[in-house]
């Protein structure tokens, strides 16, 4: 496995005096590699969510939390309170949707990555360099089942 990253930056904001940065990040799977993959379901597994979505993924929970926590007996006030948790909790996840999930299989198309600061950036390039180690050991313990057996000396 390989894996490919360019970094670049664009001038943005409304006067074009904020920069954002930029991480295209690409995985390059050998035949064998890309069979396992399939074969153990792993094109769905997560590499990365951006901060956007999990501040949106905290925020939808807390308020489908909140609808849910009222008191049993309902009243006008509870039910309107109950029912504005669950539009507020609705809009969370909607632009939780929106924001940036990475998997195996969409590193694997090529993930195109835009941060407005370094350490956003930064904790995206170690959330995919650290993926991509484990991806690697997924795939090397995947190799072993094939009725070998192991031997642990104490």
């Amino acid at each position: 496995m390989q894996l490919k990253l360019k970094r670049s930056q664009r001038a943005g904001g409304l006067m074009g005096g904020k920069v954002i940065f930029g991480l295209d990040a690409r995985a390059d799977l050998s035949a064998d590699e890309q069979s396992l993959v399939k074969k153990y379901g792993l094109g769905k597994l997560v590499v990365y969510d951006s901060e956007a979505r999990q501040k949106h993924q905290g925020a939808a929970y807390g308020h489908f939390d909140s609808a849910g926590s009222g008191p049993l007996v309902a009243t006008g006030g509870s039910v309107a309170r109950s029912l504005w948790s669950n539009a507020r909790g609705l809009a969370s996840a909607a632009m939780m949707a929106l924001a940036l999930r990475v998997t195996v299989d969409s590193l694997v198309a090529g993930q195109h990555i835009e941060c407005k600061d370094l350490d956003e950036l930064l904790g995206a390039e170690a959330a995919i360099l650290d993926a991509c180690k484990n991806l690697k050991a997924y795939l090397e313990t995947a190799l072993t089942f094939d009725g070998r057996e192991e031997v642990v000396e104490f």
